[in-house]
């Protein structure tokens, strides 16, 4: 599953709408996202937590800059797989 619009407060409704369906993905691309705010990590965290029912870890690929410092600041780290894809390996 690939989110192409920011995960901001903005932006929340639009994702909420979607929840049913994205709350069954267990891999999540974050690489086109520029942003994340205070609420698009919340909606994060509802999404593992959902998928924690299940034994499931969500799994975040290439989240922007903006994720770490919120998800540290806030604990939550630790509720996500993190997975950089942007790195490209030097030839």
């Amino acid at each position: 599953m690939k989110l192409e619009r920011e995960l901001t407060r903005d932006m929340l409704p639009a994702y909420w709408a979607e929840r049913a369906t994205l709350f069954g993905a267990d891999r999540v691309d974050l690489s086109e996202l520029k942003q994340i705010d205070s609420v698009g990590l919340a909606f994060l965290v509802q999404w593992s937590q959902a998928l924690a029912a299940g034994n499931k870890p969500l799994t975040l690929l290439s989240p922007p800059a903006s994720f770490y410092p919120l998800a540290d600041l806030y604990g939550v780290s630790s509720l996500f797989e993190l997975v950089d894809n942007t790195a490209k390996s030097a030839t």
